[in-house]
């Protein structure tokens, strides 16, 4: 008797145990489904909040973990497709046999997106967002960020057992597009549809409430078609929200990608051992982008010896002055394509003046460069930030555009070169005394010439 009720409490824990994991797990598996059977006919009730992904791809070709654009998501819920045909695998049952059943159109007052309010009509919406609060991992083929979407079933009155099908859009939230984000918009459809799999809860009384019914599974898919193992031209393909994917096996669903790049600039002193040792120099760094207005944040990395400028969340329009010493670098990381970079360095060691040469690595073919020893035309207003005058501006301007491709690979670096000029003492003797000796000559000979004039008249 006493191995009896063990084994029968065993069991009991067991079967619980299993449920309370699926209750836990409220995330569509990796074939964009959830729900299981204890045994034939006994499906288990699953928690009533299920769990899409939104994938965003970010790439950075050195794998650098970057802030996450500015960007909110809009989600819709609306009543799918009644009739569609769902067909169960025959040893789901006993007898075995395959089922199949139509679906009904989802009831969707009481379904409830993230954070919104419940639905009082036939519409529920609700948003998800990206912010640069987010720290996304980053790869040169993309690393995949994911957020769920969470859509709360648990309000809703069904009308009976059955499949449900839902149909969810997604779409940009208001003020938000592509461009002002810097994120580049997915292929393929922004569409997905759910069925909810709904039986009578254990606690039924007259299906009036929402607790009288419990849901035993969800599944998500890409096209609004029947789910079968039949042999059939279209059928529904299940994924597990708005991801990478495929629509009908072969033709590619992107997620939205986020493509950033990373600048490093490097201060380098030559024949000048105290500047060297002991000079930081200013360097004037402007970001600009015509097309991204919502909020960008870079990542830095500050060798020691240089110091860079505060660049808050915002619209990537910063500028301010980072110092470098002698073999130090700045690296800002996750930049914005199409962002153009411009870098200055002014000279501000009094009565000191440099050869100055700069070394880039993968800029455009647009940039502009000038390797000066003072910059025609106008003073940069930076410089004037500097307290420098336009004959202490003595450096480069360095600028590179980049665009929205995962083809951009090259690295973008430049390193700036300051070299001591030292000046020959008998540089201007030798190029003037030849000249002073034939005036002095000159002047000689006429004084000369006088002198006998003067004694011959006499």
């Amino acid at each position: 008797m006493l191995k009896k009720i063990s084994a029968s409490i065993l069991a009991l824990v067991m079967v619980l145990s299993l449920c309370a994991g699926a209750m836990a797990d409220t995330t569509l598996g990796t074939a964009g489904e959830q729900g299981a059977f204890t045994s034939k006919d006994t499906p288990v009730v699953q928690d009533k909040t299920l769990k899409l992904e939104k994938e965003l791809k970010v790439y950075n070709l050195d794998e650098e973990t970057v802030w996450a654009p500015t960007i909110t998501y809009e989600y819709k819920v609306e009543a799918g497709t009644a009739g569609k045909e769902v067909t169960d695998k025959a040893d789901k049952h006993d007898p075995e046999g395959s089922v199949t059943a139509p679906t009904k159109a989802g009831i969707v007052k009481g379904v409830k997106i993230n954070d919104g309010t419940a639905a009082t009509g036939s519409t529920a919406t609700g948003t998800l967002s990206f912010t640069t609060a987010d720290e996304m991992d980053a790869t040169t083929d993309g690393a995949k960020n994911v957020k769920d979407i969470a859509i709360d079933f648990s309000g809703v009155v069904f009308d009976g057992p059955g499949i449900y099908r839902y149909k969810i859009t997604e779409s940009l939230a208001s003020g938000f597009t592509y461009d002002n984000t810097g994120v580049t918009e997915t292929t393929g459809s922004h569409v997905r549809y759910i069925d909810v799999y709904v039986k009578p809860a254990d606690t039924y009384t007259d299906g009036s409430n929402a607790s009288d019914w419990d849901i035993y599974g969800f599944t998500c898919f890409y096209n609004d078609e029947d789910i079968t193992d039949a042999d059939k031209t279209e059928v529904a393909v299940k994924t597990t929200g708005f991801v990478d994917g495929t629509t009908d096996g072969s033709t590619a669903v992107l997620g939205d990608q986020y493509y950033t790049y990373n600048l490093t600039i490097k201060k380098l002193v030559v024949g000048d051992n105290y500047a060297k040792a002991n000079h930081a120099f200013p360097f004037t760094v402007i970001f600009t982008n015509g097309d991204v207005t919502k909020n960008i944040l870079l990542k830095t990395t500050v060798a020691e010896g240089a110091t860079d400028f505060t660049h808050a969340a915002g619209a990537p329009t910063w500028k301010g002055i980072a110092k470098l010493k002698d073999s130090t670098t700045i690296k800002y990381i996750g930049i914005p394509m199409g962002t153009d970079v411009e870098v200055y360095e002014t000279n501000d060691v009094t009565g000191v003046t440099y050869q100055v040469t700069t070394d880039r690595t993968n800029f455009s073919a647009t940039e502009t460069v000038k390797d000066a020893m003072v910059i025609s035309g106008s003073t940069p207003t930076e410089a004037t930030a500097q307290a420098a005058t336009k004959a202490d501006y003595q450096s480069i301007k360095s600028t590179l555009d980049t665009t929205k491709n995962a083809d951009d690979d090259n690295r973008h670096e430049v390193t700036i070169t300051n070299k001591l000029v030292t000046i020959s003492p008998t540089g201007v003797a030798l190029r003037v005394a030849p000249y002073v000796l034939i005036l002095f000559a000159g002047m000689a000979l006429l004084l000369i010439s006088r002198r006998r004039k003067a004694v011959a008249e006499d």
